[in-house]
């Protein structure tokens, strides 16, 4: 029995005619498509809503009448593409396979892939919508794919912020960086420009317990020359102080005597004394 299929037949083995598929992603998506439209439809959708299903939001994305999609998910379940995980609070399913959730995904087009995506962001955005604690982090994932680029921003900074907060600083980086690379998408207003700025600050943060220090200071740099071209001068003040931290660290005493020198006189400028002490 290969992948819950019985009776079924040795990778590479010809009958006939017929060339049998030599790897398992070609068995499955085979498979795949010897389900009815409605039904290769559901399982895709299924597999751009993760491994772990919740039933209402796939009901919510696939918008089928409830008879059809209770009986669509049976036939999936008979042929042991998804099973029932969890019926308190609330129905979710899973899928048998994490390959088989690659592979459903991976045959979708990207304008059906990056509309479903969407779907799920609005639907996930529903006030009624109840699903689990890292709801946060699913919609940064789906508005970044679904390229809802300015929900992509706000969300993926959140997440990044959120994972922060419980010290997972390479899952922190992801989600800065995702939310620096939509912001490319988006119009280069002053708003945008500085948030630019504010994500590298943050990216900065996360950086600096992986010793990445490298990224660290390409980072500030970038943030230092954005800052620059607004005449930003707070922001330029708070980058100082990160510089001095940083060349102070590699030993280099002029360059953090110079970011110091330059920190405080803006610092003075400003009137900012919480700057002033930083520095």
């Amino acid at each position: 029995v290969l992948l819950g299929e019985k009776g079924a037949y040795r990778p590479g083995l010809e009958i006939g005619s017929i060339q049998i598929p030599s790897t398992v992603q070609n068995l499955l998506a085979d498979r795949i498509d010897r389900l009815s439209k409605a039904q290769k439809h559901l399982l895709q959708t299924a597999a751009v809503i993760g491994v772990v299903v919740p039933f209402r939001l796939l009901q919510s994305v696939a918008e089928l009448p409830e008879d059809e999609l209770y009986e669509y998910l049976a036939k999936l379940q008979s042929a042991e593409f998804i099973y029932e995980t969890n019926l308190f609070p609330d129905v979710e399913y899973s899928f048998k396979h994490a390959l088989t959730t690659e592979v459903a995904y991976g045959a979708l087009l990207h304008e059906r892939r990056t509309f479903l995506h969407a779907r799920i962001v609005k639907a996930l955005e529903e006030p009624t919508e109840h699903i689990s604690h890292d709801h946060l982090e699913k919609l940064a994932h789906h508005a970044f794919h679904g390229e809802i680029w300015d929900k992509a921003v706000s969300y993926s900074k959140e997440a990044g912020s959120k994972a922060m907060e419980r010290s997972a600083y390479r899952v922190a980086v992801i989600y800065f960086d995702r939310a620096l690379a939509s912001l490319e998408h988006l119009p280069k207003s002053r708003h945008n420009l500085e948030q630019a700025i504010d994500l590298r600050l943050d990216l900065r943060n996360a950086l600096f317990p992986l010793e990445e220090l490298e990224r660290l200071l390409e980072n500030l740099r970038a943030a230092e020359s954005l800052s620059e071209t607004l005449g930003d001068q707070r922001r330029l003040g708070r980058i100082s102080g990160y510089l001095v931290h940083y060349y102070t660290l590699m030993g280099d005493r002029q360059k953090a005597t110079e970011s110091g020198r330059r920190g405080l006189a803006i610092a003075q400028a400003l009137g900012d004394f919480a700057l002033q002490i930083q520095l």
